[in-house]
């Protein structure tokens, strides 16, 4: 059963949001630089449908895309179309894109603001000392994601603020079995693979929770 798990006070919040939103800006550029974020708003119209308005999903099956990193976004986009991960709905939304529209996509959801629609109600102290402290062959989450989830655009290190917690679980058995093979799997599947399901249920459960 998980455990409630109160917010901890948030200290440094106003350096916290300079250093954010400098991040952001750093990282939009960077997306510009590769696509055009008008391009990419035409070319995203029927992502709408599942990832919502400007990118913000208020299904928890499907994941928000609105601040993303570029990088990130064009390197998951490429996996579908080229069949490198799958999915039913996206290798065929994907299958017909070309390297410059993945570029113009990204850059515009990267630009976008991230909003977060719900919390899960309920987090997980397991969760959130894997998340933030790590353990044995199990690097801390924080660390290349950020201690509330933002990520890290400039290096395409993707923001886990706002995603369900069955995507999150979804994901990390993905990789831990081998599914996500693309982008940062060399990364993830190392560390995933280390995890037990309760671990992978647990951080699920804290990520849910951040906000």
């Amino acid at each position: 059963m998980m455990t409630a798990v109160h917010p901890m006070p948030r200290r440094g919040r106003f350096t916290a949001g300079m250093l954010l939103g400098l991040t952001f800006l750093a990282g939009a550029a960077q997306a510009s630089e590769g696509g055009s974020i008008k391009a990419g708003r035409e070319a995203a119209q029927s992502c709408a449908a599942c990832h919502g308005d400007k990118g913000n999903s208020n299904n928890p099956a499907f994941p928000s895309l609105a601040g993303q990193p570029a990088k990130y976004i064009a390197s998951q986009l490429t996996a579908y179309r080229d069949g490198k991960r799958e999915n039913a709905i996206m290798n065929g939304q994907a299958a017909g894109l070309s390297d410059q529209q993945i570029q113009d996509i990204a850059a515009y959801y990267a630009a976008q603001e991230r909003k977060v629609a719900s919390t899960a109600a309920e987090g997980s102290v397991l969760g959130a000392d894997l998340y933030h402290q790590g353990r044995e062959n199990v690097a801390a989450c924080a660390a290349c994601h950020h201690s509330e989830g933002h990520g890290n655009q400039p290096a395409g290190f993707p923001a886990l603020r706002g995603l369900s917690a069955s995507y999150v679980a979804q994901s990390l058995k993905d990789y831990r079995d081998g599914k996500r093979a693309a982008g940062q799997a060399a990364l993830m599947t190392p560390l995933a693979a280390e995890l037990t399901d309760d671990e992978i249920d647990a951080l699920a459960a804290h990520i849910a929770s951040l906000d």
